[in-house]
């Protein structure tokens, strides 16, 4: 970590986000933020995280009261591990990424927003959930220009990651 912030300092970058994706980790990621001023913390569990504690909206608005805490999430949905499964047995991702919504709304922070094959379900239940009220990023964007477009009018961000160099991400490319 203190060369990870030396290299930061290097880079002029000033700010740095570390994002929960368990529950079980955010005493590590709040511990961190608390520690360096430069780094601020999330609270949330990544759609791919699997037996793993499930919080309630209570438990998220409760952690994300913390003054160095500045989002909920890592959340959404993920649906290209399926493992065998069907989207019906999905479910348990789609109300979780539902709490992650809620929480964020009673304590007007804003969501960290993870989709990965699963697009018009993720768009469908933010529209559901009223989550253009505290809006957020959809982070690693791999979607298309339709999505992009969609994310943005509900009044969250996009933001790209270095799969956007990749030799096979003309397309990617175009939507940013």
């Amino acid at each position: 970590l203190p060369d990870l912030l030396n290299a930061m300092r290097a880079a002029q970058v000033h700010q740095a986000l570390s994002i929960c994706c368990t529950m079980e980790e955010f005493p590590e990621v709040l511990l961190m933020a608390e520690q360096h001023d430069s780094v601020w913390a999330s609270v949330g569990v990544h759609p791919d995280s699997e037996d793993v504690h499930e919080p309630s909206v209570e438990e998220l608005v409760a952690k994300a009261d913390h003054p160095k805490v500045l989002a909920i999430g890592e959340t959404g949905l993920d649906y290209y591990r399926l493992n065998g499964r069907s989207m019906a047995e999905m479910e348990w991702q789609r109300e979780r990424f539902r709490v992650h919504i809620r929480a964020a709304k009673a304590c007007g922070k804003p969501l960290i927003v993870h989709t990965r094959s699963s697009a018009a379900d993720t768009l469908a239940i933010l529209k559901e959930e009223g989550a253009e009220t505290v809006g957020g990023v959809f982070h690693c964007f791999t979607e298309d220009q339709a999505v992009a477009a969609a994310a943005v009018d509900l009044g969250f961000h996009i933001s790209f990651s270095g799969i956007l160099t990749f030799k096979n991400a003309e397309d990617l490319r175009a939507v940013a």
